[in-house]
């Protein structure tokens, strides 16, 4: 593609010519693919988001037609998640363009493509089909925003088997790390939550994890959230006292009646395992071996979750030490920050 054709392509694009920061990118370095790219598919994420599908298509359109074929697979990525449209749109042209994704694009993209198949086959009630999609992406998303989404995508599963029980257990073990996914995965993912809180009885709690989710700024893109919401309200509601009648002995004794998430339940945190955890934590203990002396103590983000991952998925930590690493870390968070040095702001 020349400069000038690109050039005409990009400008007929009513999305860009609104975008005064990618105006100036094209004028400036048209043959600068890459930052444009980059920048494109950060405005396809947000619209994703927000399920603005008429923009995610036209970023699409744009995406597909870069010279550079990573960006191309990207963009059919998005023109995928544009025709699907929540399950709503063309199905069979979105899973031809989800299975092009998975040959073709750079490995993240690939793990969500996995996922949207999964989705895909879930809309269409193929659930053993929809399990495997889930399964693969677990397996090669590793701890990602894509294999928390499988791990949940598969409690709804165990879910809709009437295992409401394990649905929520696979969640909570899920907790501590999941508020490092994107937001509106994470509010998601609460919503899930919610839901399988209240399927167990554990209403009260319910209750106040959709409050939390209906508050975000994404809800308005996320109406089966406030159904969440509005659903457990309707429950509470059914819940109600019936005064004593007054032709009954006075000697009866009424005691009160108590919803069934305000039984007595042990303060500890107790997670459970999701799925098998074994080999993924074999596979880093043997990471850990092959690592050089000389970067023993390089300690980077990625490497901080996975250790808590392991920490809190290992059959010998107690849920007593568990607690106190909670414990730590809210305590820590609790603290005022202290201002970053003119050395590191710097770096």
């Amino acid at each position: 593609m020349s400069k000038p054709t690109a050039a005409n392509f990009f400008m007929h694009s009513p999305l860009l010519a609104k975008s005064a920061e990618l105006y100036q990118v094209i004028q400036g370095s048209i043959d600068n693919y890459r930052q444009l790219g980059h920048r494109l598919i950060q405005l396809g994420e947000q619209a994703h988001a927000f399920r603005q599908f008429d923009k995610i298509k036209e970023l699409a359109l744009i995406l597909s037609n870069f010279p550079i074929k990573d960006y191309q697979a990207v963009g059919n990525y998005f023109l995928a998640i544009a025709t699907n449209r929540k399950g709503k749109g063309n199905l069979d042209e979105a899973r031809r363009l989800f299975e092009l994704v998975v040959d073709t694009a750079p490995d993240a993209y690939k793990v969500k493509a996995t996922l949207s198949l999964g989705a895909l086959s879930f809309h269409r009630r193929e659930f053993d089909s929809a399990l495997n999609f889930y399964q693969e992406a677990l397996k090669t998303g590793k701890l990602s925003a894509a294999s928390l989404t499988a791990v949940r995508s598969i409690s709804v599963l165990k879910a809709m088997e009437g295992n409401h029980t394990q649905a929520v257990k696979d969640l909570e073990n899920i907790l501590p790390v999941m508020k490092y996914a994107p937001a509106h995965i994470y509010f998601d993912m609460l919503n899930s939550y919610a839901v399988e809180l209240g399927e167990v009885g554990r209403q009260s709690e319910a209750r106040d994890v959709a409050r939390t989710v209906v508050a975000s700024p994404f809800a308005f893109a996320y109406p089966e959230w406030r159904d969440t919401a509005e659903e457990l309200k309707a429950a509470r509601r059914s819940s109600v006292m019936i005064n004593a009648s007054p032709h009954l002995p006075r000697n009866v004794l009424f005691l009160p009646i108590a919803e069934p998430d305000r039984q007595p339940r042990s303060a500890a945190w107790n997670p459970a395992q999701v799925l098998d955890f074994q080999k993924w934590k074999a596979k880093m203990r043997q990471r850990k071996k092959g690592q050089s002396k000389k970067n023993s103590n390089v300690v980077t983000e990625k490497d901080m979750l996975i250790r808590l991952m392991e920490i809190f998925t290992n059959d010998d930590t107690t849920d007593e030490q568990r607690r106190k690493i909670w414990e730590a870390a809210e305590k820590i968070l609790s603290e005022p920050q202290q201002p970053e040095s003119d050395d590191t702001q710097g770096a």
